[in-house]
Protein backbone atom coordinates (compact mmCIF):
# COMPACT_ATOMS: atom_id res chain seq x y z
CA UNK A 1 0.00 0.00 0.00
CA UNK A 2 1.53 3.66 -1.05
CA UNK A 3 2.10 5.80 1.71
CA UNK A 4 -0.20 8.12 2.87
CA UNK A 5 0.81 12.02 3.08
CA UNK A 6 -0.14 14.55 5.56
CA UNK A 7 -1.41 16.57 2.75
CA UNK A 8 -3.95 14.17 2.22
CA UNK A 9 -5.14 13.86 5.38
CA UNK A 10 -5.54 17.40 5.59
CA UNK A 11 -7.58 18.00 2.49
CA UNK A 12 -10.09 14.70 4.10
CA UNK A 13 -10.34 17.15 7.50
CA UNK A 14 -11.13 20.10 5.80
CA UNK A 15 -13.62 18.89 3.19
CA UNK A 16 -15.29 16.96 6.23
CA UNK A 17 -14.72 20.05 8.59
CA UNK A 18 -16.17 22.62 5.62
CA UNK A 19 -18.73 20.72 4.05
CA UNK A 20 -18.20 21.15 0.35
CA UNK A 21 -14.73 20.15 -2.12
CA UNK A 22 -15.46 24.42 -3.33
CA UNK A 23 -15.12 25.60 0.37
CA UNK A 24 -12.11 23.75 0.85
CA UNK A 25 -10.65 24.60 -2.04
CA UNK A 26 -10.63 28.07 -1.54
CA UNK A 27 -9.27 27.55 2.13
CA UNK A 28 -6.61 25.68 1.02
CA UNK A 29 -5.68 28.06 -1.61
CA UNK A 30 -5.90 25.60 -4.70
CA UNK A 31 -8.01 24.63 -7.54
CA UNK A 32 -10.88 21.85 -6.64
CA UNK A 33 -9.48 19.29 -9.10
CA UNK A 34 -6.21 19.37 -7.14
CA UNK A 35 -8.91 18.75 -4.27
CA UNK A 36 -10.51 16.04 -5.93
CA UNK A 37 -7.77 14.05 -6.51
CA UNK A 38 -6.15 14.05 -3.03
CA UNK A 39 -9.30 12.76 -1.45
CA UNK A 40 -9.63 10.53 -4.79
CA UNK A 41 -6.17 9.17 -4.68
CA UNK A 42 -6.48 8.77 -0.33
CA UNK A 43 -9.69 6.43 -1.22
CA UNK A 44 -8.05 4.58 -3.78
CA UNK A 45 -4.51 3.71 -1.30
CA UNK A 46 -7.41 2.96 1.38
CA UNK A 47 -9.97 1.00 -0.53
CA UNK A 48 -12.46 2.71 1.02
CA UNK A 49 -15.09 5.72 0.09
CA UNK A 50 -14.53 8.57 2.55
CA UNK A 51 -17.57 10.84 1.13
CA UNK A 52 -21.19 10.62 -0.61
CA UNK A 53 -20.96 12.40 -3.60
CA UNK A 54 -24.72 11.70 -4.61
CA UNK A 55 -26.34 14.81 -2.43
CA UNK A 56 -25.92 18.17 -3.45
CA UNK A 57 -23.27 18.46 -0.67
CA UNK A 58 -20.35 15.34 -0.10
CA UNK A 59 -21.58 14.01 3.03
CA UNK A 60 -19.37 11.46 4.75
CA UNK A 61 -19.99 7.86 4.43
CA UNK A 62 -20.03 5.04 7.33
CA UNK A 63 -15.72 4.70 6.76
CA UNK A 64 -15.36 8.54 6.47
CA UNK A 65 -16.80 8.55 10.21
CA UNK A 66 -15.02 6.32 11.31
CA UNK A 67 -11.45 7.72 10.38
CA UNK A 68 -12.00 11.53 10.38
CA UNK A 69 -10.88 11.21 14.26
CA UNK A 70 -8.08 9.41 13.67
CA UNK A 71 -6.66 12.00 10.53
CA UNK A 72 -8.10 14.68 13.07
CA UNK A 73 -5.70 13.31 15.77
CA UNK A 74 -2.45 13.10 12.73
CA UNK A 75 -2.72 16.42 11.95
CA UNK A 76 -3.33 17.67 15.84
CA UNK A 77 -0.15 15.54 16.61
CA UNK A 78 1.86 17.04 13.69
CA UNK A 79 0.88 20.47 15.10
CA UNK A 80 2.09 19.47 18.32
CA UNK A 81 5.40 18.30 16.73
CA UNK A 82 6.28 21.52 15.15
CA UNK A 83 5.36 23.38 18.20
CA UNK A 84 7.48 21.54 20.72
CA UNK A 85 10.10 21.69 17.78
CA UNK A 86 10.15 25.68 17.99
CA UNK A 87 9.94 25.70 21.84
CA UNK A 88 13.18 23.67 21.63
CA UNK A 89 14.80 25.50 18.93
CA UNK A 90 14.30 28.67 21.43
CA UNK A 91 15.68 27.26 24.42
CA UNK A 92 12.29 26.26 25.97
CA UNK A 93 12.67 23.42 28.63
CA UNK A 94 10.31 20.22 27.98
CA UNK A 95 8.96 20.04 31.59
CA UNK A 96 8.96 22.23 34.74
CA UNK A 97 8.92 20.38 38.09
CA UNK A 98 7.12 22.82 40.97
CA UNK A 99 7.40 21.83 44.36
CA UNK A 100 4.03 23.43 46.24
CA UNK A 101 4.12 23.48 50.22
CA UNK A 102 0.36 23.10 51.60
CA UNK A 103 0.80 26.11 54.10
CA UNK A 104 1.24 28.68 50.90
CA UNK A 105 -2.67 29.11 49.58
CA UNK A 106 -3.00 27.22 46.32
CA UNK A 107 -4.65 30.33 44.74
CA UNK A 108 -2.19 32.16 43.35
CA UNK A 109 -0.13 29.08 42.16
CA UNK A 110 -3.04 28.37 39.83
CA UNK A 111 -3.99 31.50 38.64
CA UNK A 112 -0.04 31.92 37.25
CA UNK A 113 -0.01 28.52 36.20
CA UNK A 114 -2.95 29.58 33.55
CA UNK A 115 -1.19 32.08 32.18
CA UNK A 116 1.68 30.16 31.69
CA UNK A 117 -0.15 27.83 30.02
CA UNK A 118 -1.09 30.37 27.67
CA UNK A 119 2.49 31.66 27.20
CA UNK A 120 4.23 27.83 27.30
CA UNK A 121 2.01 25.48 25.71
CA UNK A 122 4.62 23.35 24.78
CA UNK A 123 5.72 22.92 27.91
CA UNK A 124 4.35 19.97 30.89
CA UNK A 125 3.84 21.32 34.34
CA UNK A 126 4.54 18.48 37.16
CA UNK A 127 2.90 19.46 40.44
CA UNK A 128 4.03 17.85 43.37
CA UNK A 129 2.82 18.71 46.50
CA UNK A 130 4.35 18.39 50.13
CA UNK A 131 3.48 19.37 53.55
CA UNK A 132 6.41 20.99 55.02
CA UNK A 133 8.60 21.92 52.46
CA UNK A 134 12.09 22.13 52.81
CA UNK A 135 15.08 23.19 50.69
CA UNK A 136 16.25 19.25 50.29
CA UNK A 137 13.48 18.69 47.52
CA UNK A 138 16.02 21.19 45.01
CA UNK A 139 18.90 19.36 46.31
CA UNK A 140 17.67 16.30 45.57
CA UNK A 141 16.36 17.38 42.19
CA UNK A 142 13.14 15.68 43.09
CA UNK A 143 11.88 19.68 41.84
CA UNK A 144 13.18 22.63 39.88
CA UNK A 145 11.30 24.96 42.20
CA UNK A 146 9.73 25.40 45.55
CA UNK A 147 7.29 27.52 46.60
CA UNK A 148 7.17 27.19 50.08
CA UNK A 149 7.63 29.43 53.60
CA UNK A 150 11.24 30.05 54.34
CA UNK A 151 10.92 28.49 57.99
CA UNK A 152 14.78 29.11 58.30
CA UNK A 153 17.22 30.98 56.11
CA UNK A 154 17.80 29.04 52.98
CA UNK A 155 21.32 30.81 52.57
CA UNK A 156 23.09 31.74 49.82
CA UNK A 157 22.83 28.53 47.87
CA UNK A 158 19.26 29.76 46.82
CA UNK A 159 17.32 32.18 44.12
CA UNK A 160 14.34 33.19 45.88
CA UNK A 161 11.55 35.80 45.35
CA UNK A 162 9.55 36.98 48.03
CA UNK A 163 5.84 35.77 47.87
CA UNK A 164 4.38 37.93 50.38
CA UNK A 165 3.07 36.67 53.72
CA UNK A 166 0.84 33.61 55.29
CA UNK A 167 -0.79 33.80 58.76
CA UNK A 168 -0.95 31.25 61.20
CA UNK A 169 -4.03 30.53 63.20
CA UNK A 170 -4.67 28.72 65.79
CA UNK A 171 -8.40 26.94 65.92
CA UNK A 172 -10.65 24.79 68.00
CA UNK A 173 -14.01 23.53 67.04
CA UNK A 174 -16.55 25.44 68.63
CA UNK A 175 -17.48 22.84 71.26
CA UNK A 176 -13.48 21.99 72.14
CA UNK A 177 -13.05 23.39 75.72
CA UNK A 178 -10.12 25.96 74.83
CA UNK A 179 -12.95 27.37 72.70
CA UNK A 180 -15.12 28.21 75.12
CA UNK A 181 -12.63 30.68 76.80
CA UNK A 182 -13.55 34.41 76.00
CA UNK A 183 -10.33 35.41 77.32
CA UNK A 184 -6.48 35.48 75.95
CA UNK A 185 -4.80 31.79 76.36
CA UNK A 186 -1.72 30.99 78.59
CA UNK A 187 0.88 28.51 77.52
CA UNK A 188 -0.33 26.58 80.65
CA UNK A 189 -4.39 26.70 79.61
CA UNK A 190 -3.19 25.00 76.08
CA UNK A 191 -0.70 22.19 77.63
CA UNK A 192 -3.80 20.71 78.97
CA UNK A 193 -5.66 19.54 75.74
CA UNK A 194 -3.92 17.63 72.87
CA UNK A 195 -2.53 19.55 70.11
CA UNK A 196 -2.49 18.53 66.55
CA UNK A 197 1.06 18.80 64.97
CA UNK A 198 1.76 18.14 61.36
CA UNK A 199 5.19 16.89 60.01
CA UNK A 200 6.86 16.38 57.01
CA UNK A 201 6.75 13.38 54.32
CA UNK A 202 10.29 13.92 53.37
CA UNK A 203 12.02 14.02 56.45
CA UNK A 204 15.05 16.78 56.63
CA UNK A 205 17.97 17.83 58.71
CA UNK A 206 16.59 19.78 61.39
CA UNK A 207 14.23 17.78 63.31
CA UNK A 208 13.29 19.81 65.78
CA UNK A 209 9.29 20.41 66.72
CA UNK A 210 8.38 24.23 65.63
CA UNK A 211 5.16 25.45 67.25
CA UNK A 212 5.13 22.50 69.39
CA UNK A 213 3.07 23.76 72.78
CA UNK A 214 1.59 20.72 74.65
CA UNK A 215 2.90 17.87 76.17
CA UNK A 216 0.22 15.60 74.49
CA UNK A 217 0.38 15.90 71.14
CA UNK A 218 -0.47 13.71 67.06
CA UNK A 219 1.04 14.33 63.97
CA UNK A 220 -0.25 13.67 60.22
CA UNK A 221 1.66 14.16 57.59
CA UNK A 222 -1.11 16.08 55.89
CA UNK A 223 -2.67 19.98 56.33
CA UNK A 224 -6.15 18.75 55.38
CA UNK A 225 -5.70 15.81 57.60
CA UNK A 226 -5.10 18.00 60.61
CA UNK A 227 -8.01 20.42 59.59
CA UNK A 228 -10.21 17.48 59.52
CA UNK A 229 -8.88 16.37 63.25
CA UNK A 230 -9.53 19.89 64.21
CA UNK A 231 -12.49 20.54 62.98
CA UNK A 232 -14.23 16.91 64.79
CA UNK A 233 -12.53 17.96 67.81
CA UNK A 234 -10.12 15.62 68.48
CA UNK A 235 -7.86 18.54 69.59
CA UNK A 236 -6.39 22.17 68.48
CA UNK A 237 -3.53 23.51 66.42
CA UNK A 238 -2.30 26.34 64.16
CA UNK A 239 -3.22 26.47 60.46
CA UNK A 240 -2.75 29.02 57.31
CA UNK A 241 -5.23 31.74 57.59
CA UNK A 242 -6.20 30.64 54.19
CA UNK A 243 -7.71 27.65 55.08
CA UNK A 244 -9.61 27.97 58.06
CA UNK A 245 -10.98 31.85 57.31
CA UNK A 246 -14.23 30.60 55.90
CA UNK A 247 -14.74 27.93 58.82
CA UNK A 248 -13.96 30.89 60.89
CA UNK A 249 -16.95 32.83 59.48
CA UNK A 250 -18.99 29.90 59.34
CA UNK A 251 -18.84 28.78 62.58
CA UNK A 252 -17.23 26.01 62.09
CA UNK A 253 -14.15 26.94 63.63
CA UNK A 254 -13.39 29.07 66.57
CA UNK A 255 -9.67 31.33 66.49
CA UNK A 256 -7.98 30.78 69.86
CA UNK A 257 -5.75 33.78 71.44
CA UNK A 258 -2.75 32.44 72.56
CA UNK A 259 -0.69 35.06 74.65
CA UNK A 260 2.93 33.62 73.51
CA UNK A 261 3.67 31.49 70.94
CA UNK A 262 7.26 29.59 70.35
CA UNK A 263 8.69 32.84 72.76
CA UNK A 264 6.54 35.44 70.73
CA UNK A 265 3.68 37.13 71.53
CA UNK A 266 1.49 36.45 68.86
CA UNK A 267 1.41 33.83 66.26
CA UNK A 268 3.78 33.87 63.15
CA UNK A 269 3.56 35.17 59.71
CA UNK A 270 5.30 33.12 57.45
CA UNK A 271 7.71 33.85 54.64
CA UNK A 272 6.28 32.70 51.06
CA UNK A 273 9.22 32.47 48.57
CA UNK A 274 9.33 30.94 45.38
CA UNK A 275 12.92 29.25 45.44
CA UNK A 276 15.35 27.13 42.85
CA UNK A 277 19.10 26.21 43.28
CA UNK A 278 21.42 28.73 42.53
CA UNK A 279 23.71 26.32 40.22
CA UNK A 280 20.91 25.37 38.49
CA UNK A 281 20.04 27.43 35.53
CA UNK A 282 16.22 27.55 34.82
CA UNK A 283 14.95 27.72 30.93
CA UNK A 284 12.73 30.91 30.18
CA UNK A 285 9.19 29.32 31.22
CA UNK A 286 10.67 28.27 35.01
CA UNK A 287 12.07 31.52 35.49
CA UNK A 288 9.13 33.69 33.94
CA UNK A 289 6.79 30.94 36.83
CA UNK A 290 8.84 31.98 39.16
CA UNK A 291 8.90 35.45 38.57
CA UNK A 292 5.31 35.77 37.61
CA UNK A 293 4.11 34.15 40.49
CA UNK A 294 6.27 36.48 42.81
CA UNK A 295 3.95 39.16 41.00
CA UNK A 296 0.50 37.66 41.82
CA UNK A 297 1.35 38.14 45.59
CA UNK A 298 2.50 41.92 45.59
CA UNK A 299 -0.02 44.72 46.88
CA UNK A 300 -2.64 46.57 44.13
Amino acid sequence: MAEITLDQLKVFVCIAELGSFAAAARHLNRTQSAITYAVQKLESQTGLVLFDRDMYRPTLTRAGHLLLPYAQKVQSDVSEYWRKAAGISRGLEASVTISVSQFVSPDPVIDTLIDFQEQFPTVRVELMTQTIQRAEILDDGLADIAIMPEFLPMGGGYIRYSCGTERMVAVAAPDHPLAARQTALYPTDMQQHLQIMVSGRIEGRDKRNYALQAPDFWKTDDLNMKKSMILRGAGWGALPEYMVCADITAGRLVELSPVEWDGLDQLPELRIVVAYRRDKVLGPAGLWFARALSQQWQPE
